[in-house]
């Protein structure tokens, strides 16, 4: 009862959706960088929405079934295909022993999570199987999947428990209904919200403008730490000294040469940089289905805007969890 990675794409990596209550002793959150998504494919497979999940950066992942099972594919970034026949996102799938998928290329989004029913079996560290890549924790020993890996199920697959599936000639049975896209997929200019950070008012009236006046574009030196951007520069009104504070997933801090960087799933716990703004918690899962090269722009918004696009987003997931709860 298991997979095996054949090919590891791009970067493939254990996650979840994050060990929670270490940041006091310098443990990053960590987990998917879209948890929405990685959420909506347990979610689709009848799972706790907090079990680990194989998150697939943009293509050319290539993994084996030793053994039917129920699964399902949420996110962009790439498409999967089974014997050269697309399989359909955001639905129930079966797929019989001995399958394997491939994906490639899509025009849009980063970041895909692989599910399957029952959950993998996967040892939890401080409470979480998420890979932490630089302290070497979580997932396959710690570090992002490579050709070889074999991830247990935690149960056997019961073909008696399928919904009305309709059946591929391949085999392959997909669920008649599908659920709705919760995260928004763009390879033009995002928009993302943005409340003014700590430090705002430390800045320069020019980057306080520009801050939520300009586009950027996510740079290639980005990752699961952070997404560092190219645009404008941006300067402190006086130079000062900062004192490292709390920091995590969403923050955008400015370096010494003026660049921001918006801190991504596996940032630091602290930081010393200024904080220019903070990024909407919805919106962080649109930011992880940001690529290298796609453009951004902050849109300013205050914390009780913010706080109502959170329980948004909750709230069409609570739908989506009763919606499916009721096709039993």
């Amino acid at each position: 009862m298991s997979i095996t990675i054949l090919k590891p794409g791009f970067m493939s990596s254990v996650q979840d959706l994050g060990r929670r209550g270490f940041q006091q002793y310098g443990v990053p959150i960590g987990g998917a960088m879209d948890k929405v998504s990685a959420a909506l494919a347990n979610i689709i497979c009848a799972n706790d929405e907090n079990e680990s999940v194989i998150e697939m950066t943009l293509h050319g992942t290539s993994i084996m079934f030793n053994e039917a099972v129920f699964c399902a594919i949420v996110g962009g970034g790439c498409k999967a295909y089974i014997d050269d026949v697309e399989l359909p996102f955001n639905r129930l799938l079966w797929i019989p022993a001995f399958i394997i998928i491939k994906t490639t290329a899509s025009a849009e989004g980063c970041r895909s999570y692989l599910a399957v029913s029952g959950g993998f079996n996967i040892k939890k560290v401080l409470g979480s199987a998420s890979t932490y890549t630089p302290s070497g924790i979580g997932g396959i020993n710690g570090r992002n999947l490579i050709t070889g890996d074999m991830l247990p199920f935690k149960r056997e697959q019961d073909l008696q428990t399928a919904p009305n599936l309709h059946m591929l000639p391949n085999g392959v049975g997909v669920s008649h209904w599908h659920t709705a896209d919760l995260v928004e997929v763009t390879a033009n200019v995002a928009i993302v919200h943005a409340i003014k950070g700590p430090e705002f008012d430390l800045f320069n009236s020019s980057s306080q403008e520009n801050i939520f006046n300009s586009e950027f574009t996510i740079s290639s030196q980005s990752n699961r730490m952070g997404y560092r951007l190219e645009g404008k520069k941006f300067a402190l009104e006086e130079k000062t000294e900062m004192v490292s504070t709390a920091v995590t997933a969403g923050i955008v801090q400015v370096t010494h040469e003026g660049d921001p960087i918006i801190l991504m799933a596996d940032a630091q716990t602290t930081g010393g940089y200024p904080r220019i703004a903070r990024i909407c918690a919805a919106d962080i899962s649109l930011l992880a289905q940001c690529r290298p090269g796609v453009k951004i722009q902050f849109e300013e918004i205050g914390e009780e805007e913010s706080l109502m696009r959170y329980n948004r987003m909750v709230e069409a997931m609570k739908k989506v969890k009763v919606g499916l709860g009721n096709l039993d």
